[in-house]
């Protein structure tokens, strides 16, 4: 009897569990965001320039060493920024398609306790629903927080191009 206990059980847990594994993953992600986040301008050049060993002041070559650097800083971070939409998205989708998966299960399996089943596939449902829900908030908020690294990298960029006195295009 335990067992087949469980074997009608077992959904709604799960699906909570994925749900809940979702919400944890984009949170994860949204606070990664702060890792990215520049360095103040005076300290981003002083690592630019640290990094060949140069001293201050600077010659042609060691300014493109910096501004290459730069460069590849900006870079790393835009593919970090770029990716976070998919990852959210895909999150969403496993928590919807999983709640969905699990509550059609249920619903097939109504047996004698048709009101039962329904319960069980409504609540395998509402998981989806929660988790999607969540995820979708922690996007928007991640959305606003990576548009804001991107304006801080812009402005720290702009002011180390005008101590390297020269444009960075």
């Amino acid at each position: 009897m335990p067992i087949a206990l469980w074997s009608m059980w077992w959904r709604m847990p799960l699906s909570w569990l994925i749900a809940l594994g979702c919400i944890a993953l984009a949170w994860r992600r949204f606070s990664a965001l702060e890792s990215l986040r520049p360095p103040a301008a005076s300290l981003l050049l002083d690592e630019l320039t640290e990094d060949f060993g140069v001293a201050r002041p600077l010659s042609d070559e060691s300014r493109r060493f910096a501004i290459a650097e730069l460069n590849q800083r900006i870079g790393d971070v835009s593919f970090g920024l770029g990716l976070l939409p998919s990852t959210l998205t895909a999150l969403i989708r496993v928590s919807l398609a999983s709640g969905s998966a699990l509550a059609l299960i249920s619903l097939m399996e109504l047996g004698n306790a048709p009101l039962e089943g329904a319960m069980r596939a409504a609540v395998c449902a509402v998981s989806g629903l929660v988790g999607a829900g969540v995820v979708s908030a922690v996007g928007r908020a991640a959305k606003q927080r990576a548009a804001e690294i991107r304006l801080e990298w812009d402005r720290a960029s702009r002011e180390v191009g005008r101590e390297l006195q020269t444009t960075l295009e």
